[in-house]
């Protein structure tokens, strides 16, 4: 049995790595939430942004993950990248004055892997 460390980190990195495939194979799939890729400079750059860098996010995750040693600082990492997306959406929420039932669903996610993640790192010793 993999440590609940090890599968939060499979867990964050089967995420990003679904993300990064998706925006790269259809960049357009943004328009359902309000962004328009409406030039091929444009789709070219979600292809970077929201594909590549996630695949990039993705391949270090799986690669703490595989590596026993590497374990903590994993977590610390998918945790903060979680984190990080989980604090934008909610600074958006808060400016817009609300949020889509996607929005909500997505930012609910973000706070329970987070949660979940800072206890497993608080029961951890110090790397």
């Amino acid at each position: 049995m993999k440590p609940p460390e090890q599968l939060l980190i499979i867990i964050a990195a089967l995420i990003f790595l679904g993300f990064g495939v998706w925006f790269i194979i259809k960049p357009t799939a943004l328009a359902g939430i309000g962004i328009e890729a409406t030039s091929p400079s444009a789709r070219t750059d979600i292809r970077a942004t929201y594909g590549g860098f996630e695949l990039g996010v993705a391949a270090f995750l799986f690669w703490c993950a595989w590596r026993e040693d590497w374990h903590h600082i994993g977590l610390i990492a998918a945790t903060l990248f979680v984190a990080g997306f989980g604090v934008g959406r909610a600074a958006g929420v808060l400016a817009e004055g609300g949020a889509t039932a996607f929005m909500w669903a997505l930012l609910a996610i973000e706070v329970i892997y987070t949660a979940f993640a800072l206890w497993r790192l608080s029961l951890l010793p110090a790397a």
